[in-house]
């Protein structure tokens, strides 16, 4: 188990993310997963901020930025196989981050079909 902070608070973010534990290849896995899901996650709410319904190109661009949800669950299955042990923890925050993949590969491919239709 970790050291106590000072001020004697848990900090669930910190044991959370167990930084300290992590080998190498799973903080980058971690960081590039959270990376995947923060560039998509914008770039989808700048489309739906300025559609433009027909246009063939950005529909091809968005169509690729939704395949990068897939490479974000791959890096994020490796992250949470390579994950440091934890005794007793519960490992659902650890999967938060595939949960969230998966539902942005799933909404995502959903909103630009919407958005560029015709």
């Amino acid at each position: 188990m970790e050291k106590a902070p000072e001020n004697g608070r848990p900090n669930p973010l910190r044991d959370w993310l167990a930084w300290k534990r992590r080998s190498r290849v799973n903080k980058t896995m971690f960081v590039v997963s959270l990376a995947v899901a923060a560039f998509v996650t914008a770039a989808f709410a700048w489309a739906i901020a300025f559609p433009a319904p027909g246009d063939f190109a950005r529909y091809l661009t968005f169509y690729w930025i939704w395949g990068l949800c897939a490479v974000g669950i791959m890096t994020g299955l490796v992250e949470y196989r390579t994950r440091p042990v934890r005794r007793g923890g519960n490992s659902w925050g650890e999967l938060f981050i595939l949960f969230y993949l998966g539902a942005l590969l799933i909404a995502t491919r959903a909103i630009n079909l919407f958005l560029f239709h015709g």
